[in-house]
């Protein structure tokens, strides 16, 4: 990745006008982003725009994700809805995110797991050795999760595109970036959720008449449906729906970015992945999911979070850092930035498959961590994995975003399956 002479970002910067600022920041956040953040990290650790504030260090992106009643996630409010994600320590996002976390039970992760080995297999079995990965697995694997083990059973393009739709307007469509098509995605977005709703709402009374004739099946939203809720919790059939289709939302599109990030970042380093599918053949896979999340600390599928300061806040407080942050900015928690100062992560240009569970913010910290990440903790090393066990493995065309926020294209070549 060529990147600019670190003092020449800062100069740059201080050198244009201020409303111009933030896109150009921007720009180096898609295009250079390690070295942009280096620079901020040594130089200028709180960057205020106009726009924005930019927050490079790991002490303040956590002080920043650990304060719900200070920085609050009102930015997603207009998106999302009545959603757990776009509420800050009410009542209701405390009881949907307790009943949905008893819901993903941790001791289904083994069963998640095979579940995972199988489709991916299967789908690396019927590609006869020449893949796009995007499409034929990334993606459709966590799909077949969501359908199988989420509940969530309707037609793949229906769903493949209500969660791209949602991911692209939620997490892309940035109240701050200035998107000349902003509205148009947001509008689509908005169908599509409809769309979901009706889906699920037409779902329930099919899975309420298996209950009732004894059918054994075991996915979330059948344990949400045989759960007796009382009136007084507040948890009726909206919030099933509401936190089901939640769930894939937040698993296909950032699934299948992860597993291609993850496999780029591997091939670009050929004796990294020749350790990593020594590990991969281990009867014990968790040393190898190592190699996938470090991967993902090079190359996360996201760069930043964002949060809007409720009140006046000294960040840093006691720090040659110190700032007073003012009520209604938009602040910029830079996550890849994060994962990357030395103050907390030894030597962090090297790669070190081994490093501790903490010196990751791949899904989120604090009040807001992933309610799905026990399940991704899985999903996504597992396809990675399966893919490392293919003999022959080869790359044939490096990952193309074809200028989107997601994958597009990620073409590999391997040994064949018998009978192909």
């Amino acid at each position: 990745m060529a990147c600019a002479d670190a003092g020449s970002y800062l100069a740059r910067l201080d050198q244009t006008p201020a409303g111009e600022r933030w896109p150009l920041a921007r720009g180096w956040i898609r295009s250079e982003p390690r070295g942009f953040f280096a620079a901020l990290r040594r130089e200028r650790p709180i960057l205020e725009t106009p726009d924005v504030t930019l927050v490079a260090k790991r002490a303040e992106v956590a002080e920043i994700l650990s304060l719900p009643g200070v920085f609050t996630v009102a930015l997603y409010t207009g998106k999302m809805g009545d959603f757990m994600l776009a509420s800050d320590e009410t009542p209701m996002h405390t009881r949907d995110k307790s009943v949905m976390r008893a819901m993903l039970n941790r001791d289904d992760l083994p069963r998640i797991r095979a579940l995972v080995a199988g489709l991916a297999d299967a789908a690396l079995d019927r590609a006869c050795g020449r893949m796009e990965v995007v499409s034929a697995l990334a993606r459709l694997v966590p799909l077949r999760v969501v359908q199988q083990y989420f509940g969530l059973a309707a037609p793949d393009a229906d769903m493949l595109r209500w969660s791209y739709a949602n991911q692209l307007d939620q997490f892309n469509n940035l109240p701050f970036d200035g998107r000349p098509d902003a509205e148009a995605v947001h509008a689509a977005a908005e169908a599509t959720r409809a769309e979901l709703r009706t889906a699920l709402v037409g779902l329930i009374p099919g899975r309420k008449k298996r209950i009732a004739e004894g059918a054994q099946d075991d996915d979330v939203l059948t344990r949400l449906l045989r759960t007796a809720f009382p009136p007084s919790l507040g948890f009726g059939l909206d919030r099933v729906v509401i936190n089901v289709g939640g769930l894939l939302i937040g698993a296909i599109e950032t699934t299948s970015e992860a597993v291609v990030n993850a496999l780029a970042e591997l091939f670009r380093r050929p004796q990294v992945l020749e350790e990593a599918r020594r590990a991969a053949r281990a009867e014990d896979p968790r040393a190898f999911d190592g190699y996938v999340w470090e991967a993902l600390r090079f190359s996360p599928i996201v760069a930043f979070m964002f949060r809007q300061a409720a009140a006046d806040h000294v960040l840093a407080r006691g720090t040659s850092r110190e700032r007073l942050v003012r009520a209604g900015t938009t602040l910029l928690p830079l996550s890849l930035s994060a994962m990357f100062d030395p103050d907390w992560i030894e030597e962090p240009d090297a790669f070190r498959a081994g490093r501790p569970d903490h010196a990751y913010l791949h899904f989120g910290y604090g009040h807001h961590a992933c309610l799905g990440r026990y399940v991704a903790s899985v999903m996504v090393p597992e396809i990675v994995r399966r893919v490392l066990l293919r003999d022959g493995l080869a790359l044939e065309s490096d990952l193309d975003d074809g200028g989107t926020p997601f994958p597009v294209s990620f073409r590999i070549a391997y040994a064949p399956a018998p009978g192909c």
